[in-house]
């Protein structure tokens, strides 16, 4: 008798965990069914969806800390919350000159960058030799810039005046 009970509790205890697992199913399956929210709505998404262009910046080795980057980041950031290009910046290390800024420049083209912007004299002075190098990406030199060359323009480096040059190289 007492095996015919340890045996029968046992398969109430397995009946009443089945009965639990296919409970929690249904209340699911009923749930994903029936929007399960109530009436409520999600919020949209909070990350920004960007376009395929890019706004990229070259700077001294400083980084976006150089007080001449820090009105020109803060303009590429406000001109990609209002075009959604993604920006990006890149500082050089070692020798700060023009000479060494080349490469970056050229990685920066190489990253498919739609517009490379540049401040400090080592990248600044790089961008003669860069926009002949890469007609295809436009460049924005905060400061004075080379002459001559249509893929490349000169703007102040007010957060506002780099803002609206990035928005037009987006554009153009």
């Amino acid at each position: 008798m007492k095996a015919w009970m340890g045996a029968h509790r046992r398969l109430l205890l397995v009946l009443g965990g089945g009965l639990v697992v296919v409970g929690v199913v249904v209340a699911v399956v009923v749930s994903a069914v029936s929007g399960g929210g109530g009436g409520r709505t999600l919020p949209p998404p909070r990350a920004r969806v960007y376009t395929a262009q890019q706004a990229c910046l070259l700077t001294g080795e400083r980084g976006i800390a150089d007080p001449a980057a820090v009105p020109v980041w803060a303009g590429m950031q406000d001109a990609s919350a209002r075009t959604h290009a993604k920006v990006t910046y890149l500082a050089m290390a070692g020798e700060q000159s023009a000479a060494a800024a080349g490469p970056y420049l050229s990685t920066l083209a190489a990253r498919q960058c739609t517009v490379v912007l540049t401040v400090g004299a080592a990248p600044d002075g790089a961008v003669a030799a860069a926009g002949k190098r890469f007609p295809g990406t436009r460049f924005v030199v905060v400061g004075a810039g080379p002459a001559g060359l249509s893929n490349v323009t000169a703007v102040s480096g007010t957060r506002a005046g780099v803002a609206s040059a990035v928005e037009a190289a987006l554009k153009g």
